[in-house]
């Protein structure tokens, strides 16, 4: 007899233990935690995704013949402590996290083991294994994401031409993926799945239970079934993928789901296959149901993006996490919590993580993380928000783009420059600045846009790191030929807006 052991983000048949598994002899034992310290600082709907997920699966693998011990508990320790009490299995099995942390307090209760034989092996969900990643980033080279992605796509065969050539004669169309909708432009809604009982009693459990972590609780409407992830990727490849390449870095008010796919939090809870995503995506092109640059930029964030960040998140941690490269040491404002800001892009980009636990990838990192940058918060309180508010969030998921890709906390390891800027990048990719209570067109002062005051207090603040950049010499020049009075004004700028961040009143 022995028992199969799964985590929240687990939760699915492909696992690879389950080739081994013995549906007559063995037991599935998944833990429902529920520590008010652990999750504390959670948005409520994260909550409610993960145990969610946990109930439903359950009731699959029960409906499929499993035997099945679910139990809720302070901590995943205690609750193995007490089914072990009680199994007495001879084998337990288990795949071993990304996360780092939660690895360690993994292998911490396996060393404490006497009577249980704990195998374990990697967890299923990404396409490059955890051991090819010391020789894919070696400490003797510059790492970049593009080299990697080159060869994936020619390992996977994907969207490669007879000739092992890039279809269409180039390897990314970024390029072609930054137009700005029109006026009246809208994107079809997303078909979200309904929540049905199983979700309901979770939401009520969460609302009992931990009733003062953030965000709304409604609406609630992620997958949480392997099905329901394929109707939503269904609906995605049908009525959103043709519109993703063209408006993926736009941004309008009142809709932070645009044409993106929301797929994140089925993939990184292993509801859906990645490499079956990309696959499907890749016929979607074959068969004239996209253009090409919407198909590679979206199979560009899977296989690309997302095995990168995983790749660097497991060859740098855990000094990854502390790192502070700019010596950024504000704290982070409240408004992030609370969407009250008269900012507007900042209240619709919070505003969205409140109402639903998300926004797309350029509200996160030209938006949130670039006001971040510039105001000099602590990196670890930026990626710490990051990780708790944002449902598709996991440490591995969230460290790298944050810390190296939004914040520059690295020093460069993930990118060969911050990525910042003043509020004229904004208004170029998005509609928020007309109904601002401050003035994109004006750089100083009271009324201005307060990006553009801090854009240029970042770039005087770290002149000695990136005047030799190569790419932002010219960004420099300009630096260089501001007036005495310009520099003066735009000093007495962020000074103001510093004071009305500390007040709560930017």
């Amino acid at each position: 007899m022995a028992t199969l052991w799964l985590m929240g983000h687990q939760c699915s048949l492909r696992q690879p233990w389950f080739e081994s598994f013995d549906k007559e002899k063995d037991t599935v034992l998944l833990v429902e935690e529920h520590s008010k310290e652990l999750w504390k600082g959670y948005h409520k709907q994260k909550l409610v995704l993960i145990f969610s997920i946990m109930r439903h699966f359950k009731e699959e693998l029960e409906e499929k013949g499993y035997k099945v011990d679910y139990r809720t508990a302070d901590t995943f320790s205690e609750g193995l402590d007490k089914h072990i009490n009680q199994y007495r299995p001879k084998e337990l099995y288990l795949h071993e996290p990304t996360d780092y942390h939660r690895g360690e307090d993994v292998r911490k209760w396996v060393n404490a083991q006497k009577d249980t034989d704990v195998h374990t092996t990697e967890e299923g969900g990404f396409l490059i294994g955890r051991d090819e990643w010391e020789s894919l980033l070696p400490d003797d080279e510059n790492w970049q994401m593009d080299k990697l992605y080159r060869k994936f796509r020619k390992d996977m065969d994907v969207l490669l031409t007879k000739q092992k050539k890039p279809i269409g004669g180039k390897w990314s169309y970024d390029a072609d993926n930054r137009k700005k909708p029109k006026k009246d432009m809208e994107f079809p809604d997303p078909s979200w799945p309904k929540p049905d009982q199983i979700t309901k009693d979770v939401m009520k459990d969460v609302e009992k239970t931990f009733p003062d972590t953030y965000g709304k609780l409604e609406p609630f409407h992620y997958p949480v079934t392997a099905d329901d992830a394929e109707d939503f990727l269904e609906d995605f490849m049908k009525n959103r993928l043709e519109l993703f390449g063209d408006y993926q870095d736009a941004m309008i008010p009142g809709d932070p789901f645009m044409a993106h796919s929301l797929l994140s939090t089925s993939i990184n809870n292993s509801l859906l296959d990645p490499l079956d995503v990309v696959r499907r995506a890749e016929q979607a092109y074959h068969d004239e149901k996209a253009p090409l640059n919407a198909v590679e930029g979206f199979i560009r964030q899977i296989i690309g993006w997302r095995e990168y960040i995983r790749g660097i998140y497991l060859r740098k941690m855990p000094d990854y996490e502390k790192t502070n490269e700019l010596n950024h040491t504000r704290d982070l404002p409240d408004f992030y919590w609370t969407a009250d800001t008269d900012m507007n892009c900042l209240k619709e980009c919070t505003g969205a993580v409140v109402d639903h636990g998300y926004s797309h990838h350029i509200q996160r990192l030209m938006v949130l993380g670039n006001f971040a940058n510039l105001a000099g918060i602590e990196p670890k309180q930026v990626s710490d928000w990051f990780n708790e508010m944002y449902v598709d969030a996991h440490d591995w998921v969230v460290l790298s783009n944050v810390l190296g890709m939004a914040l520059y906390a690295d020093g460069g390891l993930m990118s060969t420059k911050p990525y910042v800027s003043s509020g004229n990048y904004i208004q170029k990719m998005s509609r928020y600045c007309g109904d601002c209570r401050y003035n994109v067109k004006e750089k100083y002062g009271e009324d201005a846009c307060p990006f553009h005051s801090l854009y240029w207090d970042f770039l005087e603040r770290h002149e000695d790191r990136f005047r030799s950049n190569q790419r932002m010499g010219m960004i420099y020049k300009h630096v260089d030929n501001r007036s005495e009075e310009d520099t003066k004004q735009q000093k007495d700028t962020v000074k103001l807006n510093m004071k009305r961040m500390k007040e709560g009143k930017l």
